[in-house]
């Protein structure tokens, strides 16, 4: 294991972002080209955008950059997200600084920095090395003049609280919190909650004009108790349901198969319902 400093977390300040309050994650390449007011931001998901072992960037989107790759109108912004799996950000890591300067070719809007796994059955040293790796690769990429955003990832209450004193002291204005690692199975309800108490610690003590980018929530319901826990932080949430629900004909709004709507249709009408059910939940949180 590399030696990479102490415990303590330091991060580079970074700027306000211009983003919607719904980032509909676009995976692969689409068939039509939408129209730009459709998605003026999207997310693109490291997972697909890199090799598999994540030493390098697929060359379809180094060549064509990701607006060409996904077919997106060329003005489309994007955030580029690394919530993929371990053996890709392994190989990220290990490849890195060969990497920056296609990452910097790329002019995206936005990087998160990579969310090294932090399990719960693993060593605490684990859990510090891995968090420690994350601010590394994010203060990297500052340096190497790539717009990048800060993953809050932690395990305790104690990590929270560096993370509130690196935010207030260094001003940060833009970071990233990913509720991905919550459990599907039956302790699902508890780890939740948990992380919901994280998040509502994390914005109570943090100023009110940092700006939280959201990845791993979908319902309404969550995205409620999220807007709720909030102390008047700006949220944008990444989500990838809009895409995938409509891969399977499934229509957002009512959560059924609309067999007479092809892809694209189902795709704009899917990416439409979370930005309108996203923007009720900032109204609501405003009253």
């Amino acid at each position: 294991m590399k030696k990479i400093g102490g415990v303590e977390i330091h991060a580079a300040t970074n700027k306000t972002l211009q983003l919607p309050d719904h980032i509909p994650i676009v995976p692969d390449r689409l068939k039509i080209q939408p129209k730009l007011e459709e998605m003026p931001v999207i997310g693109v998901h490291g997972g697909n955008m890199f090799a598999r072992n994540g030493e390098r960037i697929n060359r379809s989107y180094l060549e064509k950059g990701y607006a060409n790759a996904l077919n997106l109108d060329h003005w489309t912004k994007a955030i580029l997200e690394f919530y993929v799996k371990d053996r890709t950000l392994e190989g990220f890591w290990d490849k890195r600084k060969e990497i920056y300067p296609g990452l910097k070719q790329m002019q995206f809007t936005a990087v998160i920095a990579p969310n090294f796994s932090v399990y719960e059955d693993t060593p605490r040293l684990d859990h510090l090395y891995n968090m420690k790796r994350s601010v590394t690769v994010y203060n990297e990429m500052m340096e190497a003049e790539i717009a990048a955003v800060p993953d809050i990832s932690w395990y305790s209450l104690q990590d929270l609280k560096r993370w509130v004193k690196t935010i207030n002291t260094e001003k940060l204005k833009a970071i990233s919190f990913s509720f991905q690692v919550v459990d599907v199975r039956l302790k699902a309800s508890s780890i939740w909650k948990s992380y919901l108490l994280g998040f509502r610690y994390l914005c109570q003590n943090i100023s009110q004009d940092v700006q939280i980018i959201v990845a791993g929530l979908v319902s309404r319901e969550k995205v409620a108790a999220l807007y709720s826990a909030a102390s008047g932080q700006k949220l944008h949430i990444l989500n990838q349901s809009a895409y995938v629900q409509s891969r399977r004909g499934i229509l957002s709004e009512t959560r059924k198969q609309n067999l007479e709507m092809d892809f694209d249709a189902l795709f704009r009408e899917n990416i439409a319902y979370f930005n309108r059910i996203y923007m009720e939940e900032v109204h609501h949180a405003k009253i």
